[in-house]
């Protein structure tokens, strides 16, 4: 469907599984939005970046990346694809944030405060030891930065702290539609209401 120039590596593994990757290009495709926010870098940033390109939608990708190798790593197959002016990879140390009055390990401030109009967050990291419920805070954090109609996307759903948090998420944001997909490892997706611009 995006018939990049040149390879990209197959997402597997620790990576997004490719029934993901392809869900999230549809979204593109279809939702066409100008900020994709990712929490944790690697091989889905290619493929947001690729399908921003492939679909000609003047958007950009932002990617959150706590760990400096997978961070030099990304910036450097992102340079390699030509994908450097789309894909902007923040090195984003975990520091402690305070959510609802606990204490939660998360991307730096300084790497995503600047962000608004965000229309796809996709939500794969920070990695399941960092922290218990390691992804929750990225909800929280960036419900802000979210347009009506946006979509957030959860990798891992199959898994029970992936579960527990999306339930929190779901509790907190009652307005917001849940759907659950049978990918690989289990993706769930929450709509906002509204309509996303595109």
């Amino acid at each position: 469907m995006l018939r990049p120039s040149v390879s990209i590596p197959r997402g597997d593994g620790w990576a997004a599984a490719p029934d993901l990757l392809l869900y999230l290009a549809e979204q593109i495709r279809s939702r066409r939005p100008s900020l994709v926010v990712e929490a944790g870098s690697g091989t889905s940033t290619l493929w947001l970046a690729t399908a921003l390109r492939a679909f000609g939608i003047p958007g950009r990708v932002v990617s959150l990346e706590h760990d400096a190798g997978y961070h030099e790593r990304t910036v450097r197959e992102a340079d390699r694809l030509g994908l450097g002016d789309i894909a902007q990879v923040r090195l984003a140390p975990l520091e402690q944030h305070t959510v609802q009055g606990e204490s939660w390990s998360w991307y730096a401030e300084a790497a995503w405060r600047d962000l608004s109009g965000c229309g796809l967050l996709f939500v794969d990291g920070p990695p399941g030891p960092t922290a218990p419920l390691a992804r929750y805070p990225a909800v929280p954090l960036l419900a802000g930065a979210l347009t009506p109609g946006a979509l957030v996307v959860l990798d891992d759903y199959d898994r029970d702290e992936e579960k527990a948090l999306v339930a929190r998420w779901a509790r907190q944001h009652p307005t917001w539609t849940l759907e659950r997909l049978a990918h690989r490892k289990g993706t769930a997706a929450l709509r906002l209401p509204g309509t996303e611009p595109g």
